[in-house]
């Protein structure tokens, strides 16, 4: 009777059918109380099982970067003597001395298959041609020569992007410089002999003028 007692004390009423509404009342709202805690415990569960993933996510190392593509190799627009296991072709059993010097150039040019070749001074002046325009293949290939000869000393270069060859030859003193108009560069063997035969040109006529 003390806990019946206590209870109609605690609701304030002393009428049964008040006193057992209460108590319903009482039991809903406890009922109540703990749904709404498990529900929010279920929320918070949810929510950090959700930020677990994103931050291990975080902590991953960053993917290592891509290797660089390998710069492509320009090809050279200059290029020096050719390899020695290029085959040469067969080169004509032409006498490239004759009456005059004109004569010779134009046996120079056919023996080696030149659309066209001039002879420069070291100081861009025309000392004999076959070509079209000998002044200005003089003065600007002549100067080319040059400065590819203080980069590294050769006898030879062939400039690709013009279709080409330079080379040069002694003549006493003086250096001469030949310019050979032909698609693709000329083997060793080529090099050799068109150096010969221009010194042998040059060692004619340059002397048959120093007579005159």
């Amino acid at each position: 009777m003390d806990i019946v007692s206590s209870l109609y004390s605690f609701f304030g009423t002393s009428d049964p059918a008040t006193f057992v509404l209460d108590l319903l009342v009482a039991v809903v709202f406890a009922v109540s109380i703990v749904y709404l805690a498990l529900e929010l415990h279920r929320v918070i569960a949810e929510n950090t099982g959700k930020e677990a993933p994103a931050a291990l996510e975080k902590t991953k190392p960053a993917p290592a970067p891509a290797a660089p593509a390998p710069m492509e190799v320009k090809k050279q627009a200059v290029q020096e003597a050719p390899m020695a296991q290029k085959k040469a072709p067969a080169i004509p059993a032409i006498d490239v001395l004759k009456s005059s010097l004109s004569e010779s150039m134009v046996s120079l040019t056919q023996k080696y298959g030149l659309d066209s070749v001039t002879l420069a001074s070291q100081d861009g002046l025309v000392i004999a041609s076959t070509g079209r325009t000998p002044d200005q293949d003089a003065a600007v290939y002549s100067g080319l020569f040059q400065e590819l000869y203080k980069v590294k000393q050769e006898p030879y270069y062939y400039v690709e992007s013009k279709d080409v060859s330079l080379y040069s030859i002694e003549s006493g003193q003086s250096k001469i410089v030949g310019v050979a108009h032909r698609k693709g560069s000329m083997a060793p063997e080529e090099i050799k002999a068109i150096r010969e035969d221009t010194a042998k040109i040059v060692d004619r006529f340059a002397a048959a003028s120093k007579k005159g």
